[in-house]
């Protein structure tokens, strides 16, 4: 995408910085994600650059770092990042897609305690030449090695998931006339599929490349021109499709976020796809608050049984 933009992307590892490292990779990997996803948003020459060094100001701790050449943030504009409806002014830039960036920060942000960190995600910026992100977290190492490395290990025993209260199951799925689904998954190929069989139902998609994106479709569709059901009790989704593994937010945590409000969207049924352990993942997705489940890859009969289970067709 960088590429594709004319952004180079740079990346440093400090010397100093140890070459094998133990602790969470994905939720690191995560909020780094979410940090590069917002400097390239938010870029439109230039270049993007990650750097992972020592900390001045903490033994043991490791500094990450995301900056960009971008539009930068007005200092009044700073508050809101962290908020889950924090957007940027960019109408000065026709160039950028001015959505949302408050939900993927206010979560990273999360995630960066969770994974040790005292002060969270840092923000300096100058608005009109760039923007940098960072935090610090403790971090262990294994000396004598030069291969770069993060693997996961049980140093950090604490997710989100134990921050997220239980749903009832029994919830009663609010029916949707609108016939219209929100297809969540960061792969365009299962997009397309996906989209190809609901067309063949007659059905409306829109279509979210993460969780984040998807809850910011949920909870403002206005915004993303869908219109609003004549039905009052309508939910505009008549059903939620989502993948497991996403870039910024996972399929588990994108369904316990849609079940914890009150309201209409609590009540959308939702489906959850993906190629992992099947009976694991039922249990879990279960547990969460899905309401069907489908292995990939699957064929188009699969989505229709789901489909009439759920009473959509």
């Amino acid at each position: 995408q960088c590429r594709h933009k004319g952004l180079r992307l740079e990346y440093e590892y400090a010397e100093d910085v140890p070459k094998i490292m133990y602790g969470d990779a994905d939720r690191l990997g995560q909020v780094i994600i979410n940090f590069l996803s917002n400097a390239l948003k938010f870029t439109s020459k230039g270049s993007i650059k990650l750097t992972v060094e020592l900390s001045e100001c903490e033994e043991e701790h490791i500094v990450f770092r995301v900056s960009d050449t971008g539009v930068g943030i007005k200092e009044e504009y700073l508050h809101k990042l962290f908020t889950e409806f924090g957007k940027l002014d960019v109408k000065e830039h026709a160039d950028l897609n001015p959505q949302g960036v408050g939900l993927g920060l206010m979560i990273s942000n999360k995630l960066t305690h969770l994974l040790g960190s005292k002060k969270g995600i840092q923000v300096r910026s100058t608005y009109g030449i760039g923007t940098e992100f960072y935090f610090e977290i403790p971090i262990r190492h294994q000396s004598g090695s030069r291969k770069t490395v993060i693997k996961n290990e049980d140093y950090i025993t604490i997710d989100l998931e134990t921050k997220v209260k239980e749903i009832d199951k029994e919830d009663e799925i609010l029916p949707c006339k609108c016939r219209r689904v929100l297809s969540v998954d960061d792969n365009d190929y299962n997009q397309m599929v996906v989209g190809r069989a609901l067309s063949k139902m007659k059905f409306e998609t829109i279509k979210a490349f993460n969780g984040a994106d998807a809850l910011n479709i949920l909870q403002d569709p206005k915004s993303y021109g869908i219109a609003s059901c004549e039905d009052e009790n309508c939910s505009i989704f008549s059903v939620l499709i989502t993948d497991l593994h996403m870039p910024i937010m996972n399929g588990l945590d994108l369904i316990r976020h849609v079940k914890k409000v009150s309201g209409r969207m609590a009540k959308i049924p939702i489906v959850m796809m993906s190629a992992g352990d099947e009976k694991e993942l039922i249990a879990e997705g279960l547990k969460a608050g899905m309401n069907e489940f489908i292995h990939k890859p699957f064929c188009e009969g699969i989505l229709i049984d789901r489909f009439r289970k759920l009473k959509l067709i």
